[in-house]
C-alpha cells in the first residue's frame, strides 16, 4: 500500500469558499486515487449537510477556499488573569 505524503490538510479541518459564501466545509478524509493527484472529501456544516470532492491542490488554492480551522494546530489559549 502507497503511503500519503504528509499535507499541511487533515480530517477536520474546516474550509470556506473564498467567494464569500459564508457556509463551512468540514474535512472528512484524504482520498488517494490511483494515477491522480491527492483528493479530499468536504462535507458542508449547517442544513444543507452537501458532500463534495475536490483536488488537493483546489482546496489550497486561495483563490478558492480559505482555511477557517485546522485541527493540525491547537488554538492558542487566551491569557488567564490572576
Amino acid at each position: 500500500m502507497k503511503k500519503i505524503p504528509k499535507i499541511s490538510v487533515q480530517p477536520n479541518d474546516v474550509y470556506q469558499k473564498a467567494n464569500g459564501l459564508s457556509s463551512k466545509w468540514l474535512v472528512e478524509r484524504i482520498i488517494e486515487f490511483p494515477d491522480l493527484p491527492l483528493h479530499v472529501r468536504l462535507n458542508e456544516q449547517g442544513g444543507n449537510e452537501r458532500t463534495v470532492t475536490v483536488a488537493l491542490s483546489a482546496l489550497l488554492d486561495t483563490r478558492q477556499w480559505k482555511p477557517v480551522k485546522s485541527s493540525s494546530v491547537p488554538e492558542e489559549e487566551e491569557p488567564v488573569a490572576d
